[in-house]
């Protein structure tokens, strides 16, 4: 690899990183937001959501600058495509932050008619894979990538958990019926924020060893692909 080359992928891997601390922050902020239901908090995510998808376009820009102006071998395409891909996901995660903050603004008045447990915790596990899948990205590590599967489980039975509590309480009260529905979209927001940590870790194994491995398999029945 060209010594240009190499300070051109040095620069988009630091981009990436940059993007995935700030919509990882913006996404558990947004969480932070709703949980305090504060409108404050929740203005400042929308506005960094702004930031985040300016950022993406920009590594976009950057990765078809350097596949152009740099002849990048095929080991080195395969890394480019995968921040690429990488900067969309984050993108998509930095939109959930977003649509979470939006649902704090259309709560204002309201209040939480129960304590919320689950809903940071998932957003805990999302944040979790997230980090992991980003690693190995970033540090070409994929140690922990076997963690996804029992992560996405441990996910799973909290949603469902979730989900039981709220129709509990929905036969209890009649009077809670919008701020559950609320629950129940930022649960799926913190579950869809996962799934892209998985698609992620998925290009990171591709881009590290050339395999195309699907994750996720292994807690629901069929054999994980995994690298061990």
């Amino acid at each position: 690899m060209s010594i240009q080359l190499q300070k051109h992928m040095k620069s988009i891997n630091d981009k990436v990183r940059e993007l995935a601390e700030m919509s990882t922050g913006a996404f558990m902020n947004a969480m932070k937001a709703f949980e305090a239901l504060d409108q404050n908090l929740a203005a400042e995510v929308r506005s960094t959501s702004e930031i985040i998808e300016q950022k993406s376009l920009g590594i976009e820009d950057n990765v078809f600058e350097t596949i152009a102006r740099r002849q990048p071998v095929a080991k080195d395409l395969r890394e480019l495509a995968t921040y690429l891909s990488v900067a969309h996901h984050l993108y998509r995660i930095g939109r959930y932050a977003y649509k979470v903050s939006h649902i704090v603004r259309l709560c204002e008045g309201m209040e939480h008619f129960k304590e919320l447990v689950s809903l940071p915790y998932l957003a805990e596990l999302a944040k979790q894979t997230i980090d992991i899948a980003m690693r190995a990205v970033l540090d070409r590590d994929l140690t922990h990538i076997g963690e996804l599967e029992k992560l996405e489980a441990i996910s799973d039975k909290e949603t469902s958990d979730m989900f039981e509590e709220i129709a509990d309480y929905l036969r209890k009260r009649n009077d809670i019926t919008k701020m559950a529905m609320f629950y129940v979209i930022v649960g799926r927001y913190c579950e869809r924020a996962a799934d892209h940590a998985f698609s992620i870790a998925e290009r990171a194994v591709y881009m590290v060893t050339g395999r195309r491995v699907k994750l996720g398999l292994a807690y629901k029945g069929q054999s994980s692909q995994a690298p061990h």
